[in-house]
């Protein structure tokens, strides 16, 4: 198909209709699956990077809602838009290194109007799942510290590091530099509307995940992969969504209270999600629905993985055989350190297998 794309030239008509339809299916694949609508932006460290068609439609949509306001609050929502966009991305690196560092695989993000979605398979146990879920609010975490520093620094204003998150705009009016006239308006530089719209959204990403247990959010994975560990993966999932329900209902209470339509959104997609998932694992009495997002080729990230698992036990042996000829010829006390050590963990790893 690439080729064929190539070989037309630019008036040709039936060149451009197949580039045309080629674009068309790199959009939207087959067609059936709406979520898998997106463009691909990059490729970087074997990671697929996409983003959603109506995460595109959200934000030109964002910005033309705040024409109308004043240049503040244009340009707040210019930096919280793209704030959202880079800690969300690397909110989901985070679970992709996760997942690779416990011996899973990883290869694929999606970029969408309600967070990110990360194609992880870690290996099928409690702990891993649980490092691969940990690994994104720990970027979070490790931001929160130099950002909030920052803020602090910039503002010695406790209250624009620790702040009500559904009146942002009062913490920004108290941002304001002070006019040099009298009955002047007061300015706020670019930067400090850049530093504390990066400070607010990871703080609200970091509260949001960790404080919400209801699938998508991670604490709701979180909640799962510590009762798999005491009670079978299958009573876990289903314990898990019960209480993703009742999150659910919790949750759309407090955006309606606080006219949050954005969390109003998250509320019913996070409820239904619960709500179908907790019906199809009674109807089929199937497991592991709250796992990561598997990626296209399920089978082809199996035989990748244990591929890797053969190559890597192939070279520990040829280092296990280095180092035994190494002791027959010189003894033990040529050894180095980082020697005794892969022997050691070699030999710990034959007793347990």
């Amino acid at each position: 198909m690439g080729w064929e794309d190539r070989q037309y030239g630019e008036g040709t008509g039936a060149g451009a209709g197949d580039r045309f339809r080629s674009a068309m299916r790199r959009v939207f694949g087959d067609g059936e699956n709406p979520l898998a609508w997106g463009f691909t932006l990059y490729r970087a460290w074997g990671i697929r990077v996409r983003i959603h068609l109506l995460f595109v439609i959200f934000l030109a949509a964002r910005l033309i809602f705040t024409l109308p306001h004043d240049g503040i609050g244009r340009a707040f929502m210019l930096w919280l838009l793209a704030a959202l966009f880079v800690l969300v991305l690397l909110h989901e690196y985070g679970h992709c290194v996760a997942c690779r560092k416990v011996g899973g695989e990883a290869d694929d993000i999606m970029m969408w109007p309600l967070g990110g979605l990360a194609s992880c398979a870690p290996p099928n146990d409690w702990r891993s799942n649980l490092i691969t879920v940990l690994g994104g609010p720990a970027v979070n975490a490790v931001l929160l510290v130099p950002l909030s520093l920052g803020v602090w620094l910039a503002t010695r204003d406790i209250g624009s590091v620790l702040f009500n998150p559904f009146d942002p705009g009062s913490t920004l009016a108290g941002l304001l530099v002070p006019p040099t006239d009298v009955g002047g308006v007061g300015s706020q530089p670019w930067w400090l509307t850049a530093l504390w719209s990066f400070h607010y959204a990871n703080l609200v990403l970091l509260a949001f995940n960790m404080l919400v247990p209801m699938y998508p959010m991670d604490a709701g994975r979180v909640v799962q992969a510590l009762l798999w560990r005491r009670m079978g993966e299958a009573r876990a999932t289903m314990v898990t969504l019960t209480v993703g329900l009742v999150a659910a209902v919790a949750l759309a209470v407090v955006a309606v209270v606080a006219n949050e339509t954005m969390l109003l959104a998250i509320a019913i997609f996070g409820g239904f999600t619960c709500f179908f998932e907790r019906r199809r694992l009674q109807f089929t009495g199937a497991g592991d629905p709250l796992g990561f997002p598997s990626g296209p080729d399920d089978d082809e990230l199996e035989a990748k993985r244990e591929s890797k698992d053969r190559a890597r036990a192939q070279s520990e042996q040829v280092e296990v055989d280095r180092i035994l000829a190494k002791i027959s010829r010189d003894g033990m006390g040529s050894l180095s350190t980082r020697e005794k050590r892969t022997l050691k963990r070699a030999t710990h790893h034959r007793r347990e297998t």
